[in-house]
């Protein structure tokens, strides 16, 4: 069957909202936007070019890319603008069979992934590879390196945290089952619970008392991150995780250093891509891939949580 490709677009566009009535209390969403009405949703995709203009010289029709997530972000600092735009948040997604980007909006995917494997990059593996290697000071082999749970972010950072030359201590809340095994199939060498009350301590003895260098806070658990931190260590706050009590005042004995990671840039996501290229990283990929028609299963089979891996919805074959 020939492919049509959709030469011109118009659309309606609501420039703001105002009003009371707009606001909605969210209790299930750490990230700091959600979906939103009227907008394609999904910020992580892979395709193939389809087609070019006559100015474009990163890319060629047929070159494999994915798309990066604050699209105008190339280098440098974040900035506000953006900070606001997100694909599949503050403009439209990736839950689609064609595109326009801009071909500063995109990187090529490793050589050696498929489109599945390489839709899972953009917002996980990237958060992760900022996290350990985009701050004040990079993650260095010995180093130890604490993840939280088995979500997209801290599977990646495993991976990446090992072929670094660096020590894993991971948390679950299945200490002695399947996701245990998965943890340290991927790199981890010391599981710990997050259910203990003290994992935080545990994590501080795994290293002999010195602490962690480097902890991946996804489960908005900062005061028992900051018990496990070595002096001088590192925080890396992934969307809106968080917590609240003791935790500043932990961070000061400490002397950490706190920060947030939105995603990362252009240029760290194409430094990541030739890591993985390098060291044969492989991402963990969910056992089903959901076809386009069930796209509002597998969001629901997403939510549940029983995921091992990274959900794909497959848009053609």
């Amino acid at each position: 069957m020939s492919r049509v490709i959709p030469s011109a677009t118009s659309q309606w566009v609501i420039e703001s909202n105002t009003g009371i009535s707009g606001l909605k209390l969210k209790h299930d969403n750490t990230y700091l936007w959600g979906a939103t009405p009227g907008v394609v949703p999904l910020s992580d995709g892979a395709g193939s070019v389809l087609a070019i203009g006559e100015a474009v010289t990163r890319f060629s029709t047929e070159s494999r890319v994915a798309a990066t997530f604050h699209r105008p972000w190339l280098g440098g600092k974040l900035t506000s603008i953006a900070q606001t735009s997100q694909i599949g948040a503050r403009a439209d997604g990736l839950l689609r069979q064609y595109a326009v980007f801009h071909e500063d909006e995109l990187v090529a995917i490793p050589s050696n992934y498929s489109f599945v494997q390489a839709s899972t990059l953009p917002c996980a593996a990237l958060t992760a590879w900022n996290a350990l290697f985009c701050g004040s000071v990079g993650l260095k082999p010995g180093d130890v390196v604490l993840t939280q749970g088995s979500g997209g972010v801290s599977l990646f950072a495993i991976q990446f945290a090992r072929a670094a030359g660096a020590t894993v201590i991971s948390t679950t809340g299945q200490v002695g089952g399947e996701r245990e095994t998965h943890l340290r199939r991927l790199g981890a060498k010391v599981v710990l619970s997050y259910r203990d009350s003290d994992w935080g301590e545990q994590a501080k003895a795994a290293t002999g008392g010195r602490g962690v260098d480097f902890i991946v806070e996804v489960s908005g658990a900062a005061e028992q991150s900051a018990a496990a931190l070595r002096i001088g260590g590192q925080i890396a706050v992934i969307g809106g995780a968080g917590g609240s009590g003791g935790s500043a005042f932990d961070m000061r004995i400490t002397m950490g250093e706190l920060r947030r990671v939105a995603v990362g840039n252009r240029d760290q996501f194409e430094d990541m891509n030739r890591a993985i290229e390098a060291n044969g990283i492989e991402p963990v990929v969910d056992k089903t891939v959901w076809r386009f028609e069930q796209a509002k299963e597998a969001f629901e089979y997403a939510q549940l949580g029983k995921m091992t891996g990274k959900v794909v919805v497959q848009i053609t074959d």
